[in-house]
């Protein structure tokens, strides 16, 4: 399925907060899962409950999906959270290197968040020792990989993803807030941004780089602005399904190179057999 347009991507609060429900349960891993299916009858098998995954997996990527009776799907935008693979880069050598600009913008948007701000340095420790971050492996991976506490990884499911430092940030999708620890803005400065990128005042970097330089007249943004992408498209979803209103699962897809939603990081809860 192609790219769709950015009103695509947009959720409801309702809907948001489903897929956070979604996000503390799993964060616990598969235990709910093995719970939930050992209690179905003995009749119904695995092989019918993995032919039941793979067919609720596959309608996420159908363009005109009509989804089974009961089963209803909402999908939220990713695209403009920051990405937290922005604060490891790769020297000549192929060995992983800090880029302090953007921890620094990571403390930053962890207080937005209401987060602990030293944070940034479990998770900058993380991926500098390990090399996950790739197709398959999401925030909540992260999350359970440093043991942040469920509360915690709440707040940062509406701030933060985890992707490939290819997947930039969407100015044009992000949150006041984003934009403002992104660039180092007061909040004023950063509605206003928003609202220029969203009526089309600032349609590329470099009118964008004009309006940061009337504000901070001695830094050069170049650097931040490779990280970025003035766009309409979305790059990175996360649907939530429900039957009868129970949340059952929560699924993460991303655009590949050639333009066509795949795969990113699935976690189930349980699977409607009916």
């Amino acid at each position: 399925m192609k790219i769709k347009t950015r009103k695509d991507g947009f959720l409801l609060p309702l809907a948001l907060l489903a897929l956070i429900v979604v996000a503390a349960l799993t964060m616990n891993g598969f235990w709910f899962i093995k719970h939930h299916t050992t209690a179905l009858e003995k009749k119904t098998t695995s092989e019918v409950l993995i032919s039941r995954q793979e067919h609720f997996e596959n309608l996420v990527f159908e363009a005109d999906q009509v989804m089974p009776q009961n089963i209803t799907s909402q999908s939220v935008s990713m695209s403009g959270l920051y990405n937290l693979s922005f604060m490891i880069t790769r020297d000549v050598h192929d060995r992983p290197v800090e880029i302090e600009e953007q921890i620094a913008i990571v403390r930053r948007v962890l207080t937005f968040c209401t987060v602990a701000p030293s944070l940034a340095d479990k998770i900058v420790g993380y991926l500098m020792t390990e090399h996950n971050v790739g197709k398959g492996f999401g925030l909540l991976d992260l999350l359970n990989e440093i043991s942040v506490p469920m509360e915690v990884g709440l707040k940062l499911m509406t701030c933060v993803r985890v992707l490939p430092r290819s997947y930039k940030l969407n100015l044009t999708l992000a949150s006041s807030a984003t934009l403002g620890a992104y660039f180092d803005l007061n909040s004023s400065t950063a509605n206003l941004l928003k609202g220029y990128l969203i009526d089309g005042t600032i349609p590329n970097h470099s009118s964008l780089n004009l309006f940061l330089q009337k504000r901070h007249k001695s830094k050069n943004f170049s650097r931040l602005l490779r990280n970025t992408t003035i766009s309409a498209l979305l790059d990175h979803k996360a649907t939530v399904l429900e039957y009868d209103g129970e949340t059952f699962a929560y699924l993460e897809s991303v655009i590949d190179v050639v333009g066509n939603w795949t795969e990113q990081r699935n976690f189930f809860l349980w699977v409607p057999t009916n």
